[in-house]
């Protein structure tokens, strides 16, 4: 059965008595097409379309045939067939544009990269900014979402944002190191390599522009290394002309960073009960609808909010899920740090930003601190003798 066929239906009819041959005759005549016909004892069975069938009945007569029904195939019969399962069919219909609808909306707002800040803080941030579960795709610009995180927080280095399906993914990077406060972000010129933090000058590499130092000049933040006005000389050292190129190159400076840091010798410390409430939640369409029980009647708890969205596939999420919240019992009280348990901690603490220095790209040549402990805190300063790219 070709694919018109079962669009338009077919019938496997069987004709007796009468004159076959002049039934057969007269549907060719009048255009009606009869496939496979076979002979079997006293009957012919073939092929026709559902469409002819009536035009085919009244050629019968003519011919003293008579033309039964032996077989119907294609979409009209199925259908018809089907009428008592219209409910069945009505909702498979609702149930696909329930999904098209759902694909037009964000159901699931996915962070990735994001250390220091958790998912629950960049959310609400968003949210904030009115980027919430359940709004329009149409009404997302990624761009303004990455202008925005990076406005707020200044220790995240890179943003992006993007739709995939009907999730919204967000990546970041955070940068690892926090420049000092009051330290002033340096202007750069258009084709300038301009110093991002002060130092003395050690090695220069120039690749296109005028250096504007030499190895053993001492720099400010600011201050032009590469200039991006390139002179032309002509072979009696003249100047002929001057071109605008984009500076670059490597500066290589000694520079120094001042650590300065302050420990206290009291810990705040939470003792967990090993007492907890469970509080599930249905997710519906952005919204939390709690099932009874589980409140949280701590004095003092926190709380761990774990949910699952329904997905399809990867990128294709409902708006459905279900999630429970955990609240966890403790009690406070507080740790009296020994002088040497101080010590060690304010020593930590500064391997821990020479460590970060380091995966930032910084050559340390020499690092010391010192501790002082006093009555209730722990003072810790150290220097650190570096080598690094200054130019930007």
């Amino acid at each position: 059965m070709n694919r018109r066929d079962r669009w338009k239906g077919r019938l496997t009819v069987r004709v007796t008595g009468g004159s076959p041959e002049r039934f057969f005759n007269l549907c060719s005549f009048h255009g009606i097409l009869l496939e496979a016909m076979e002979k079997k004892k006293d009957s012919v069975y073939c092929y026709m379309k559902a469409e002819e069938f009536f035009r085919a009945g009244r050629l019968a007569k003519k011919a003293g045939v008579k033309v039964r029904i032996t077989e119907k195939r294609g979409l009209p019969f199925w259908l018809r067939k089907s009428r008592k399962r219209l409910a069945f069919f009505c909702g498979i219909l609702l149930c696909l544009g329930l999904l098209y609808v759902s694909s037009l909306f964000i159901w699931d707002i996915h962070m990735e990269g994001n250390q220091k800040y958790t998912d629950s803080t960049l959310l609400h941030f968003l949210e904030e900014e009115g980027y919430v579960h359940g709004m329009a795709k149409s009404g997302i610009f990624c761009e303004d979402i990455e202008k925005a995180i990076r406005n707020k927080y200044n220790d995240i280095t890179w943003v992006s944002a993007e739709i995939t399906g009907n999730r919204l993914i967000i990546r970041i990077k955070e940068n690892e190191l926090t420049e000092p406060e009051g330290e002033a972000e340096p202007v750069t010129a258009a084709g300038d390599v301009t110093a991002k933090k002060s130092g003395k000058v050690v090695s220069i590499i120039t690749r296109s522009g005028t250096p504007q130092v030499h190895v053993g000049d001492e720099v400010e933040a600011g201050q032009v290394l590469i200039s991006g006005t390139l002179d032309i000389l002509d072979e009696g050292g003249n100047l002929l002309k001057t071109e605008q190129v984009q500076a670059d190159g490597d500066v290589i400076a000694a520079t120094v960073y001042h650590y300065e840091n302050e420990i206290s010798l009291t810990e705040a410390l939470k003792h967990y009960t090993g007492e907890e409430k469970k509080r599930r939640y249905l997710w519906i369409f952005g919204h939390r609808f709690f099932l009874p029980g589980g409140k949280n009647h701590y004095e003092l708890s926190d709380e761990i909010d774990t949910y699952e969205t329904l997905h399809l596939w990867e990128n294709f999420y409902l708006p459905l899920g279900a999630g429970c919240v955990t609240a966890r019992e403790y009690q406070e009280a507080l740790q009296v740090l020994s002088p040497e348990e101080a010590k060690q901690k304010a020593e930590k603490t500064f391997e821990t930003y020479c460590e970060d220095l380091i995966l930032s790209g910084v050559t340390i040549k020499d690092a010391s601190c010192s501790v002082n402990v006093d009555i209730d805190c722990c003072k810790v300063t150290g220097t650190i003798y570096a080598e690094e790219m200054i130019g930007e």
